[in-house]
């Protein structure tokens, strides 16, 4: 029998008397409530007590020594009253002493856990670590080869649902089609509206099996994939030492396997490529590249499947993974993590066409992320609120508004991060929320999408990402009103802000950013794309070689 919970404080009065000034015989009679046990100071309080009621600060030291007194007497009491009540339940068998036995040592397991350093590595650490070892050894082939084949697999499932819910929906099409053509002659309304029921389910039940066979797979792939990093590093212990090769693992590939992607070969993409000078007195090499591109292209890995050894582009990315040079990208996204839009589902699509092996799936990132965000937001809409005048009479409009973004998610400027190992050049994928302020052509260098970019950058050089990618216009596609005008300025203004980020983000230390791609939109016309290009000498400090007249003889 577990004994009734018992108060961890109880409320006593202190009594405190004195007399007038002026007639010793008139006394004043003090009450303040105080929490026994009393974790605060006793001065602390009697300071309080003799402004909230204005005593004469001549008792101070009297009133000092009688509220000391007075919570070390009450404190003694209670533990004492207690101590007596938990004794009595003790003898009367009405505690249960295992559950507290047990609870004791969950506290203390707890403790010790939080506190003790870790002797070990966890498993994670331990597969980053044999992959890192085996991905800068001969195994590098063999590697690509086996996450090719795994890549192959998926896509290959992925073209047989495609087809299973296209064939499934052009049927229940063609039934809909015939009920709807029969309408009061053979069928009615209710038999429409029931089939319609009944096509949703269909395809829910569709798309239900189809995610559960790709979760397996995805598992069952990821299971085998670590057991054999960890098998093939033990054969390599157990024959011969794993060293790094002195040449470079490209020199392993056949020359048609180090070119240029089948993509980039097929179709003629915009580029321009600068090399720059950053500071003035310790100057800082960068690479510039002003390129007509879907940031996209970056992610998807299919143009590599077919490539028996994984492509130049992942072989790239794999060197990478667990090293000091990773490769970033910012997509730009109009909606919070949890119900993604373009381009964020385009990533998911990319992400999906092969099995993650080292961080969680894309999907489950984009979840993680929506529940660890409701914490700081909730925190971020009440300090605005306080900000603003909290609960204050100002109609019903400026109530409502506080409201309306106490729901909201993410904000235009926020930024949120996921990693990926198994796209083709990036590592790293920034998603900065923006809103529809960007269609306007007079923004400034305050935007909250312009200051989302400087704490991207900041984070690239405090996360050991030299390469990054992001939209130069800051849109991922031309409309009707970015004319040459507006693109010319908005291109201006994100290169100048950039310049100024990266020398701020350079001056705190961390990885040096060395390579910026500042990506068009892919339809970009060629008379725009050079006219973007020609802005970067303008803001840019050029590295040119020197040229040196011989003397005339």
């Amino acid at each position: 029998m577990m004994a009734a919970e018992e108060p961890q404080t109880v409320t006593k009065t202190f009594l405190f008397t004195f007399p007038t000034c002026t007639n010793e015989e008139v006394r004043f009679k003090l009450e303040v409530p105080v929490e026994i046990p009393h974790d605060g100071s006793t001065r602390e309080l009697v300071q309080r007590v003799i402004n909230m009621f204005h005593i004469p600060v001549y008792l101070e030291n009297e009133l000092n020594e009688q509220l000391a007194s007075f919570v070390a007497e009450e404190t003694k009491n209670f533990h004492n009253e207690r101590d007596a009540k938990l004794l009595d339940q003790l003898k009367n068998s009405e505690l249960n002493v295992d559950g507290i036995v047990k609870n004791w040592e969950k506290i203390f397991k707890e403790n010790v856990v939080e506190m003790c350093e870790r002797d070990g590595s966890s498993d994670e650490e331990v597969f980053a670590a044999a992959y890192h070892k085996l991905v800068h050894s001969p195994a590098l082939t063999a590697i690509l080869a086996l996450e090719g084949g795994y890549a192959r697999t998926v896509l290959a499932t992925l073209r047989q649902r495609d087809e299973d819910i296209t064939n499934l929906t052009q049927k229940q099409t063609e039934e809909m089609e015939e009920c709807v053509r029969l309408v009061n002659t053979f069928t009615t309304e209710a038999e429409i509206n029931a089939l319609a029921a009944k096509h949703f389910e269909q395809q829910a039940v569709a798309a239900g099996r189809w995610g559960s066979q790709l979760d397996a797979l995805g598992h069952a792939q990821r299971a085998r994939y670590r057991a054999w990093i960890m098998a093939t590093l033990d054969d390599y212990h157990s024959s011969a030492p794993l060293t790094t090769p002195s040449n470079s693992p490209l020199s392993s590939f056949p020359p048609e396997a180090v070119g240029v992607d089948p993509a980039g070969a097929a179709s003629t993409r915009l580029e321009e490529s600068f090399t720059i000078h950053l500071g003035s007195q310790l100057k800082q090499t960068h690479n510039i590249r002003i390129v007509a591109m879907d940031l996209i292209d970056l992610c998807s890995i299919e143009n590599d499947i077919d490539n028996p050894q994984g492509g130049p582009r992942r072989l790239q990315t794999a060197l990478g993974l667990y090293g000091s040079e990773l490769a970033g990208a910012v997509l730009l996204c109009e909606a919070p993590p949890a119900r993604p839009a373009p381009p964020t589902t385009r990533l998911l699509r990319a992400a999906a066409a092969s099995t993650e092996h080292h961080f969680p799936s894309a999907d489950t990132q984009l979840h993680t992320i929506t529940d660890r965000l409701k914490e700081p937001l909730e925190k971020r809409n009440s300090a605005r609120h306080v900000s603003q005048g909290g609960g204050g009479g100002g109609g019903g409009g400026g109530a409502e508004e506080p409201r309306r973004r106490g729901r909201s998610s993410v904000q235009a400027g926020d930024v949120f991060v996921t990693r990926h190992s198994n796209l083709a050049d990036v590592h790293v994928v920034f998603h900065l929320v923006v809103d529809d302020t960007l269609r306007s052509g007079d923004i400034t260098s305050r935007h909250p999408a312009i200051l989302g970019l400087r704490n991207i950058l900041k984070a690239c050089c405090n996360n050991d990402i030299t390469s990054i990618a992001l939209p130069l216009l800051l849109r991922h596609e031309l409309t009707e009103e970015m004319t040459l005008g507006w693109c010319t300025r908005r291109a201006e203004l994100v290169l100048k802000c950039v310049k100024g980020f990266m020398l701020e983000a350079a001056g705190g230390g961390g990885a040096e950013l060395r390579t910026l791609s500042a990506a068009a939109p892919p339809a970009t016309p060629r008379p725009l794309f050079h006219t973007l290009a020609a802005l970067t000498p303008n803001i840019f400090r050029l590295s040119n070689p020197v040229k040196v007249k011989p003397a005339a003889d």
